[in-house]
């Protein structure tokens, strides 16, 4: 079984460039998704529009790789690119439409989470980072947000290389592109930019409820924890690569490291069984578990654990009313589908029955 302390010391804090450009791929949960696994919902149209929409997106992409886009590029570079934003609440499938998108479009194309691009940014600056997507016929990034005036700044001169170098950007969020960062900074002194960023995607609604919270039938009160004597059984049936921790200590383990390595916590475990959880109190602890459960999800982790109570109360009410509160939602689903999973399984642990 793993030690934490000795998982976390041996992932680099500063990822090597190219090895990162390199793994912008769809993560093991999307990695098989494809349209035609995609199921529309028949009372709402807008996703069925949707998956249309894209295979158009798709086969432009593919048509452009013909004599004509080689022809354009001789007489006087790329024609310039543009952009599609996926945009509906959480559980309606836009993750998979993405890399459904991704999958069905021409290579070379880049698939990583809005982190990953505001922080290749960062490590790469504005004109290494252009380089690095310059040539890719398409660039997907999944939750697409803004928490600051920073990561605007970055999104806009991104998204202004990118198009000028003719790449096809795709995104997905839960917010239309004029109320991005409404609530975290002062949307009137960038009302230009938020303009501007606005004006580059073609908006596409993917309207419907959230398909996690009906498959597994959950209120906010229905604890998906186990009980501590099935915990027991879990830890004992665990493998080499199986992670078993506090939540208090995987929390502090968790706010030594920087957020984007996350990711790679994620891949270097089997499994992850976490003992007590309990509600959050702070806020920028609440951030940092909302992120490493979008990575543990995106990986496709086995996760199980107890806590205290159901999974309604692990967020304020606050937070979830407050700026943050799709972030905040969107956790608890895929927290639901998680611990959901392991209770489908079966009989897990050893249970009877």
């Amino acid at each position: 079984m793993l030690d934490l302390n000795q998982l976390l010391s041996a992932i680099p804090a500063r990822p090597d460039a190219a090895e990162l450009v390199a793994g912008f791929v769809p993560p093991p949960r999307f990695a098989a998704k494809r349209f035609d696994d995609y199921q529309p919902d028949p009372d709402h149209p807008s996703q069925a529009a949707t998956v249309r929409r894209l295979r158009e997106v798709a086969a432009e992409l593919q048509a452009a790789q013909g004599g004509w886009a080689r022809f354009r590029a001789a007489l006087g570079g790329p024609a310039r690119g543009s952009g599609v934003y996926l945009d509906g609440g959480f559980g309606v499938g836009k993750t998979h439409l993405l890399a459904s998108l991704w999958h069905a479009s021409p290579t070379p194309s880049a698939y990583l989470s809005f982190d990953e691009l505001v922080y290749a940014i960062g490590l790469l600056g504005v004109d290494g980072a252009r380089e690095a997507f310059r040539g890719m016929r398409l660039v997907a990034v999944d939750e697409w947000e803004l928490d600051d005036p920073g990561n605007l700044k970055l999104a806009i001169a991104f998204l202004r290389g990118a198009l000028a170098d003719g790449v096809r950007v795709a995104t997905t969020s839960n917010t239309i592109p004029d109320e991005l960062g409404r609530g975290r900074f002062d949307q009137k002194n960038f009302a230009l930019e938020i303009e501007e960023l606005s004006s580059a995607f073609e908006v596409l609604r993917v309207e419907g409820a959230d398909y996690r919270h009906r498959r597994f039938e959950a209120d906010p009160d229905r604890s998906y924890f186990l009980d501590a004597e099935t915990m027991v059984r879990a830890r004992a049936a665990a493998g080499a690569r199986a992670l078993a921790v506090s939540f208090d200590a995987l929390m502090h383990g968790l706010s030594d490291i920087h957020p984007i390595r996350y990711h790679a916590v994620a891949e270097a475990v089997d499994e992850l069984l976490v003992d007590g959880v309990r509600p959050m109190t702070h806020l920028y602890d609440g951030l940092r578990w909302v992120h490493f459960v979008d990575k543990l999800y995106d990986n496709a982790v086995p996760f199980a654990a107890t806590g205290e109570g159901g999974l309604g109360g692990l967020f304020p009410a606050e937070w979830l009313g407050g700026s943050y509160g799709k972030k905040f939602s969107r956790c608890l689903s895929r927290m639901e589908e998680m611990l959901g999973e392991r209770r489908a399984e079966g009989q897990a642990f050893g249970q009877s029955g």
